[in-house]
């Protein structure tokens, strides 16, 4: 018996088999009518799931490179960006959480006595470091009522390379050099260089009056941060050895001051940056990290050495 358009397929054609999708149920239709076949689909539970804990697994080992290394820098920028002279130290906190040393520094300040002649005195300001991570070190420097008079950024890493203002000028740390910015001039105080036996730093202010808010930006390199190229015998510099100097050090540490009359050759150039010999016993990389680091730089010394042999050898030639 042959089938008519509208009747039901029999029984014995419609065949189902295991974990394969069929049709539920098969009605001849007329050819001018939309049909869509209703499906049975049989949802393996257990696959679903594991899938499920693999992504989620791989969205926290994500997330967790991303704060410890790109996310944390572009967090740790952004709170730097959000300090300002005379800011208070519990809003600084809130930032960037307790800070690991707080010590008490005597700093002098210009002052007038009563016949208004120009004297010096000495106040005692409380300096507080935060390491950033493996990054980098923050500075502030606070009066008797927890405002911040001065604060300043240091970096130690090739992550944190901030682009920060300097008066009308664009900074970025730990990759433009002093040279980009213009010579101090000669009624201003510093520059500061200094090299001891196994200490060293380099420290110059730069003041744009009304256009920079009156803030005092002293930038420079400290034995601290990197890269950090030594004044060597710069007790003996001329402007010639300055400018030299100038054109190839690398600025890895910036120092803001406020409106303040703040004696800056009391703490230069040391003060710019955090003091090496107390946050140097602070180590926060694993041991396996600094043994492939120290074998790194091992190598990458070989190499450079004996392209400098290879060069000379050309150059003898």
């Amino acid at each position: 018996m042959r089938a008519g358009l509208g009747d039901e397929v029999p029984e014995a054609l419609l065949r189902s088999e295991p974990n394969r999708c069929v049709l539920s149920s098969t009605t001849v239709q007329d050819p001018g009518v939309n049909y869509m076949p209703v499906l049975e689909t049989k949802l393996n539970v257990w696959t679903l799931a594991a899938v499920l804990t693999a992504l989620y697994t791989l969205a926290g080992v994500l997330k967790g490179w991303w704060r410890a290394s790109l996310g944390k820098r572009h967090t740790l920028v952004k709170g730097y960006r959000r300090l300002a002279p005379f800011v208070r130290h519990d809003y600084v906190k809130a930032l960037f959480g307790e800070p690991a040393w707080a010590h008490k520094q005597n700093v002098g300040m210009h002052d007038v006595d009563e016949k208004e002649r120009p004297v010096q005195r000495h106040v005692e300001l409380t300096v507080r470091t935060w390491p950033l991570g493996t990054m980098g070190f923050l500075v502030t420097w606070c009066n008797e009522d927890d405002e911040v008079l001065m604060y300043g950024l240091t970096t130690c890493s090739r992550l944190l390379r901030p682009t920060l203002s300097v008066g009308p000028y664009e900074v970025r740390l730990g990759r433009t050099r002093l040279s980009a910015l213009p010579v101090t001039q000669p009624d201003d105080e510093g520059p500061w260089p200094e090299l001891g036996a196994r200490r060293f730093s380099y420290a110059e202010q730069h003041f744009f009056g009304n256009p920079g808010g009156y803030r005092t930006w002293v930038v420079g390199v400290s034995d601290t941060g990197v890269p950090a190229e030594a004044p060597i015998d710069c007790s003996s510099w001329g402007p010639e050895e300055l400018a030299a100097y100038r054109e190839r050090a690398i600025i890895n540490s910036v120092l803001v001051t406020g409106s303040t009359p703040i004696d800056l050759s009391t703490v230069m150039p040391y003060g710019i940056a955090p003091d090496h010999d107390r946050v140097r016993l602070l180590e926060l990389r694993s041991p396996s990290r600094i043994r492939v680091s120290a074998q790194c730089r091992a190598v990458v010394t070989e190499v450079r050495s004996a392209l400098s042999r290879l060069n000379r050898r050309a150059g003898a030639d």
